[in-house]
């Protein structure tokens, strides 16, 4: 049915959002619940993995005590991220990205593993739902402390649209967008700024690294043959 469509898979934190800030200090707050103390912005990029139970281990919480307090940790975070990301906006070059995707007849979706309902009104707040045929996080926040499921819910959307893979690329700031392009055979696309950094990213990368959207576009240019945007054609951007 979408076989001859191209699809944009993106992360929402940290790569169309550009939320590290209040991700970090909700860390924090969370670390401090277990008697650890900040860590720096740097060492939640070297550190930081998913599924949270496994970033938590790392850091010196048993599994049995993690999940004893998951409930009240995920509240815990939940409610220090939502305060401070009203200070946090949308990544540089996100709107002209995604108005260009749109002009192309590129389909766009959002693959998260931010609780649905926080996810739909961060999207709301910035009026980009427009931008996006589905948007998909956890339902259930349970799946963000124990397992990842992206794989699952990307494979089934895939499979039930019909999109070709060689047509579909994904784009996020973790090791679980690389690690998905592999597994599944699709373009894969880091960018610089999130959750690892660049030394991490250079150890998960698939195909690219950026550090910035507007180097999206170059890229689909030379892979898909899509037209650049006007306003890049006379400043092209170097993409390793």
């Amino acid at each position: 049915m979408n076989a001859h469509k191209k699809l944009a898979v993106f992360n929402w934190n940290g790569t169309l959002f550009d939320d590290m800030e209040a991700t970090h200090i909700a860390t924090n707050a969370c670390l401090n619940f277990f008697n650890i103390p900040d860590i720096t912005l740097e060492q939640e990029q070297e550190l930081f993995t998913f599924p949270l139970i496994h970033f938590y281990e790392k850091m010196g919480v048993s599994v049995d005590h993690y999940l004893k307090h998951a409930e009240e940790v995920g509240e815990l975070f939940h409610n220090v991220y939502n305060t401070h990301k009203e200070n946090c906006h949308l990544a540089d070059g996100a709107i002209t990205l995604l108005d260009w995707l749109k002009n192309q007849g590129v389909v766009c979706k959002i693959l998260s593993n931010h609780v649905q309902t926080t996810l739909e009104n961060d999207i709301d707040r910035f009026d980009i739902a427009h931008y996006f045929d589905t948007i998909s996080g956890n339902i259930n926040p349970a799946t963000i402390i124990t397992g990842m499921n992206k794989f699952e819910r990307l494979d089934m959307f895939l499979n039930e649209n019909g999109f070709n893979r060689d047509n579909t690329f994904i784009i996020g700031d973790s090791h679980e967008e690389p690690e998905l392009a592999r597994k599944m055979d699709i373009l894969g696309i880091s960018i610089s700024g999130g959750l690892l950094s660049p030394a991490r990213l250079e150890k998960y990368k698939k195909d690219y690294i950026i550090d910035s959207l507007t180097e999206v576009a170059p890229i689909l240019e030379k892979e898909w043959g899509l037209a650049m945007p006007q306003n890049q054609l006379a400043q092209r951007e170097t993409v390793r």
